[in-house]
């Protein structure tokens, strides 16, 4: 065999390792979205079967998320309850959330505000499709406290964020797309925890 052809066989093998490397960190970040659009404990085999993802692939990936969530310095936590996995709050913040953040908003329907922001302008049945049947109540209750707007869009809604929404986050925008671009700069979408650490009142 010559030195050329071993050396094919070399970088085929180099190519398709790195791709798995790919893979699997790819992985790690559909199972960490998930988590956190879910805004509930989910079970492993609803995760497999949204994401595509082995089931025990699943599993190892969550535990190795649960270690990471709690190495790094952060307020947010992977937790395992019963056979379901959650990501949330640690306790020992929780309560400095509910003072620092004067709007009630439950974290499934911030959550939903995440999504929006990030994606704005987005069509309702994408939302929908990303968080699920709850996103049509979690549109109604933003829409209500003004965070949200929503206009007709064919058979569906196009839904932006308000001005009360960009004096929330104390940033400044003009337009729907400079909010996304302006907080795809300062915000993990993630976690979106700064969202939570702003003393904006909505009052």
């Amino acid at each position: 065999m010559s030195e050329g052809t071993n050396s094919k066989e070399k970088t085929g093998k180099e190519d398709i390792h790195v791709e798995d490397e790919r893979k699997k960190s790819k992985d790690i970040y559909i199972i960490e979205a998930a988590l956190f659009v879910s805004g509930e404990p989910i079970s492993v085999n609803k995760i497999s079967k949204s994401t595509g993802i082995n089931r025990n692939r699943v599993v190892e990936i969550l535990e190795k998320l649960k270690l990471k969530y709690e190495e790094r310095d952060t307020s947010l936590e992977v937790r395992k309850t019963a056979d379901k996995f959650v990501m949330q709050v640690s306790p020992e913040y929780a309560e400095g959330i509910r003072n620092l953040a004067p709007i009630e908003i439950s974290t499934p329907i911030l959550r939903t505000l995440a999504v929006i922001s990030f994606q704005q302008p987005i069509k309702q049945s994408d939302l929908v499709d990303i968080r699920g049947n709850k996103a049509y109540r979690h549109v109604k209750k933003l829409e209500k406290k003004s965070l949200i707007n929503c206009s007709p869009y064919g058979r569906t809604k196009l839904i932006e964020t308000t001005n009360k929404f960009i004096e929330y986050l104390g940033i400044e925008a003009d337009s729907p797309k400079e909010v996304r671009e302006k907080i795809s700069e300062r915000f993990s979408p993630a976690t979106f925890k700064d969202f939570f650490e702003r003393k904006h009142s909505l009052d």
